[in-house]
């Protein structure tokens, strides 16, 4: 082939490429301001990763997957941690493994990358580099929106003295983590896209300003950037919720024609994530699954045979990894390794196959009387399997109603235990934990004070009337995906409240669904909405005076006042509370014009500000983590910045 031909060649090859690079485009981030918010996410995420474990759960993890890329399941040898006994690993036939074996296998590329870098270049070079190329991809995606040029140079520049900067302070990385780094950089890129699809939500709902909005209070606003580098299930939890809500809606959205069967793509879509999340965490998805099936199955516009059978079909596919994975394991569709017990059998296996092993008995002893007793003994044992069969699956669902009712019996029986969970931490274990360390456990609202907003909704709810017929059970796409989100949260609540408050959970982490369900509930809320509409120039430039000047008061109090962790936890405790406070009195009374608007925008902004300050504080000084900042300049900042 000449070189005119090969020019020509690609010519011809252009047009499908572009198209398919603006369908991945679409599909990803909806349009330039959802590619901006992820990129500012990742950027964000990039400055608050640490290098290192903070949960012994992780060691499980990292094992898991060094022994994955190497070609097994069973762990053989622990690469990370103690040993193979940590949080998560599980135990049969004489075999340890792990769980969550979705961000596992997800993260095996990951790895794959790594290697090849590390083989080329210095791994922390390499990795600094690429955070650089993405603040500079956002500098270019925010030039779009400046008058001028100014900024796309200015900020040009700005990245390469920020590159150079962490270059010359650098440190080599410990190349014999790069599982632990790949399991880090999975979970940042899932937790970057939850903003995204949450600002593709709202700015389908209502406008693109308020959807912009809305994924400035879900990054700054709660500890999401916190837990994003944490290999835990929890910022995973996040995104397919939103994710979940996100299809809802468009499989509501009136249509005709071609775009019906969009619609119900984006139905059975909904399902299909729930299947995959069950990759990951098997009980959870099951909580989502039934939580979407009561608010979709009895409120869609079509429940037709066809339309059910499609959904059906793409959530039967959707569990194909997950019952893989159990069978290569241990020979059963449905039970996930959380599900193994310790001492080497499958939960419930030794009573389902003593059931088992009775009837074939009494099939056995009935062989001598004939023909007719040999069938009969074999319909017994058919029934039998078929009965163990459907007591295996819906063994899942009375577990989850045991859990669900222990999570209402707390509520009612010890209400004081629910209150430090969601509310005032201080006083629940006192100034040390069940380990004898400070207590660094803050509760849901001290966490993320904006979600304060939330009780705006009880005169909602309170003037909430139930459909009169049938026909009036047909929600609109934003009413259903309101019921799905207070729905999984009553259930999330119920779920978890049962084991609060626990130590070692630093922002409620086993809460973490609440923080974007929360979210969408407040910037849903009429008050907020229009609040944040007429009045978003104070509420963002609160939200920065907070994180800039507040963070310096912050960090004077602590430096003047504070005398360990759990100390300066409670003082941005106190913080969070003195802000969630008036924000909650301002959302019952429901006022968005004038003076109350704006006054009710700079409270959102101060809550949204003061969150990111502990974000940042957290990282930074509290959990540093023995100086293990994934850029080498945040390090430097740690090192200088000795607050206790």
């Amino acid at each position: 082939m000449t070189a005119t031909e090969f020019v020509g060649h690609l010519r011809q090859r252009t047009p499908a490429l572009s198209n398919a690079r603006q369908t991945a485009y679409a599909v990803l981030f909806g349009d330039r301001i959802g590619l901006t918010v992820f990129l500012a996410t990742v950027v964000l995420f990039g400055l608050v990763w640490r290098t290192a474990f903070l949960i012994t759960d992780s060691y499980t993890l990292a094992n898991g997957l060094y022994t994955l890329s190497n070609g097994q399941l069973a762990m053989t040898g622990a690469a990370y941690g103690p040993g193979l006994d940590t949080p998560g690993a599980n135990s049969y036939g004489g075999q340890w493994y792990a769980r969550n074996y979705g961000v596992i296998v997800l993260s095996l590329p990951v790895v794959f990358v790594f290697d090849l870098l590390a083989a080329a270049v210095d791994l922390r070079i390499a990795l600094v580099a690429l955070w650089a190329l993405a603040l500079l991809a956002l500098v270019v995606q925010a030039s779009h929106y400046a008058d001028g040029d100014w900024l796309l140079y200015g900020g040009s520049v700005v990245v390469l003295g920020v590159f150079g900067l962490n270059v010359a302070v650098a440190q080599p990385l410990d190349a014999g983590r790069i599982h632990l780094y790949a399991l880090q950089l999975t979970h940042l890129l899932i937790a970057a896209f939850s903003p995204v699809v949450l600002y593709r939500l709202f700015a389908r709902m209502h406008t693109r300003r308020l959807g912009l909005l809305s994924a400035v209070v879900l990054t700054a606003g709660t500890p999401l950037a916190f837990w994003a580098p944490v290999p835990k299930r929890h910022v995973v939890t996040g995104t397919v919720v939103v994710c979940v809500a996100y299809c809802l809606y468009r499989s509501r959205k009136p249509a005709d024609g071609v775009l019906i069967r969009r619609r119900q793509t984006f139905r059975a879509l909904s399902y299909g994530l729930v299947g995959l999340y069950a990759w990951v965490h098997s009980p959870e998805a099951l909580l989502l699954c039934v939580a979407l099936a009561l608010v979709d199955f009895p409120t869609a516009p079509d429940n037709s045979p066809r339309t059910l059978i499609r959904v059906g079909v793409v959530f039967a596919l959707s569990l194909l990894p997950f019952a893989l994975t159990n069978i290569a394991l241990f020979g059963s569709p449905i039970k996930p390794p959380r599900m193994v017990s310790k001492v080497g059998t499958l939960s419930g296996e030794a009573a389902s196959s003593a059931s088992g092993g009775t009837g074939g008995g009494s099939g056995s002893g009935a062989t001598g009387s004939g023909s007719d007793s040999v069938g009969t003994g074999r319909f017994v044992t058919l029934l039998a399997s078929v009965v163990g069969l459907v007591e295996s699956a819906i063994r899942p669902l009375a577990l989850l109603e045991d859990q669900l009712a222990l999570g209402l019996h707390t509520v009612q029986q010890r209400p004081n235990d629910v209150y430090h969970a969601f509310v005032r931490s201080g006083g629940a274990t006192g100034a040390l934990d069940i380990d004898g360390e400070e207590s660094v456990n803050l509760s849901l609202l001290e966490s993320a004070p904006v979600l304060a907003a939330v009780v705006g909704a009880l005169p909602v709810v309170r003037r909430l009337r139930l459909p009169s017929s049938l026909a009036a059970r047909t929600l609109s796409a934003d009413r259903a995906v309101d019921a799905f989100a207070v729905t999984t949260f009553v259930g999330v609540v119920l779920l978890y409240t049962g084991r609060l408050p626990l130590h070692a959970q630093v922002t409620a982490r086993y809460l973490f669904p609440l923080y974007p369900l929360g979210v969408y509930l407040v910037v849903r809320l009429p008050v907020v909405r229009h609040s944040l509409t007429r009045h978003w120039r104070p509420f963002l430039w609160t939200v920065a005076g907070t994180v800039l000047l507040g963070g310096q008061v912050t960090v004077v109090l602590v430096a003047l006042t504070v005398n360990g962790i759990g100390e300066a936890f409670q003082l941005h405790a106190l913080l969070g509370l003195g802000v969630a406070v008036p924000l909650g009195v301002w959302a019952l009374c429901g006022r968005s014009e004038g003076l109350t608007g704006r006054a009710g925008a700079v409270l959102l902004g101060a809550a949204t500000g003061l969150s990111a300050v502990f974000v940042l504080l957290t990282c930074i000084e509290y959990y540093a983590l023995d100086d293990t900042q994934f850029l080498p300049m945040m390090r430097v900042l740690g090192e200088l910045l000795t607050l206790y």
